[in-house]
């Protein structure tokens, strides 16, 4: 076939692989910096090169053909081999064993767990031992890293990176189809439900915003919680950002100026960071962070 038209091949089942798994054409250009009608061309020309039809076109969306499942297999296959070599090196076939981290169960569950495919795909031979819970540990004796909200003082820690989590206000689109769209910070402490975490009340401006709430719906000590009661619809709440943007029912209410930056570290042992699957880890968690 030649060089040059199986590039052209490779490029075009790419780009079919990344429109089957987004179902949509216009969410499959933006995440990869193409234009839709360019993305929307390329699968017409696989299409006609391969003379049969890859999708129906649905109300919400793309569905893969018969035909376009088997495309699809074969495109994971290829999405695979790319895969190996772009993560291949001598030190990810080094790093094994088993690693424990500490997290919250916030940013472990919404976050943290959503990084882990990657670092398993590259650090194969890694077993990851989570623990979660919203007490830091008084120890590190037993854990290789954690990710803690408070800055550390034992002995034994070592503070490999810091950042901030940034919260703001959001409500479910199906709480403002009930309830209205708050206008003012004084509007939702007056007329709205509040959800929120127990330890969010060490926030000061927090704090004076339910000692002043009408309706504070739900308490929580979950994160997990806290997001799915808000994601129901049962009330207003402080959700990170990097989280909540991943969550289509919510809505940020951006005209309300109210937001939060609240400190995390992330910690190793002292004894043990430098050791290679610690290392690893990391590493891949503290750029994965980078990106909050």
């Amino acid at each position: 076939m030649g060089i040059k038209k199986d590039v052209i091949m490779l490029r075009d089942l790419l780009c079919f692989a990344e429109t089957a798994k987004e179902g949509q054409v216009n969410e499959a250009a933006r995440k990869n910096g193409m234009k839709q009608s360019n993305m929307s061309k390329v699968i017409k020309d696989l299409e006609r090169g391969l003379d049969t039809k890859l999708f129906n076109r649905v109300h919400q969306g793309m569905r893969l053909t018969e035909t376009g499942r088997e495309v699809f297999e074969i495109s994971c296959g290829i999405e695979h081999i790319l895969y190996q070599i772009r993560n291949f090196s001598t030190f990810s076939h080094q790093v094994s064993g088993d690693l424990r981290l500490w997290t919250s169960d916030g940013i472990g569950a919404a976050y943290i767990s959503a990084c882990l495919p990657d670092f398993y795909a590259q650090y194969p031979d890694v077993h990851l031992e989570i623990q979660c819970s919203l007490e830091p540990p008084q120890t590190f004796h037993d854990i290789d890293m954690a990710i803690i909200y408070e800055k550390p003082s034992q002995n034994d820690a070592v503070i490999i990176y810091s950042n901030k989590l940034l919260f703001k206000l959001y409500a479910s689109k199906v709480y403002l189809s009930r309830y209205g769209v708050p206008k003012s910070l004084e509007d939702i402490i007056n007329n709205h439900k509040i959800c929120t975490r127990t330890n969010f009340v060490r926030w000061p401006e927090w704090s004076k915003v339910l000692n002043k709430a009408k309706h504070i719906a739900t308490t929580t000590n979950s994160s997990q919680m806290l997001l799915s009661v808000i994601k129901e619809g049962v009330g207003i709440g402080l959700i990170p950002t990097c989280i909540a943007r991943k969550e289509t029912d919510l809505f940020e209410l951006s005209k309300i100026p109210f937001e939060i930056e609240h400190p995390f570290w992330i910690i190793s042992h002292k004894d043990t960071k430098d050791l290679p699957k610690v290392r690893a880890l990391l590493d891949y968690i503290k750029n994965a962070t980078d990106k909050l």
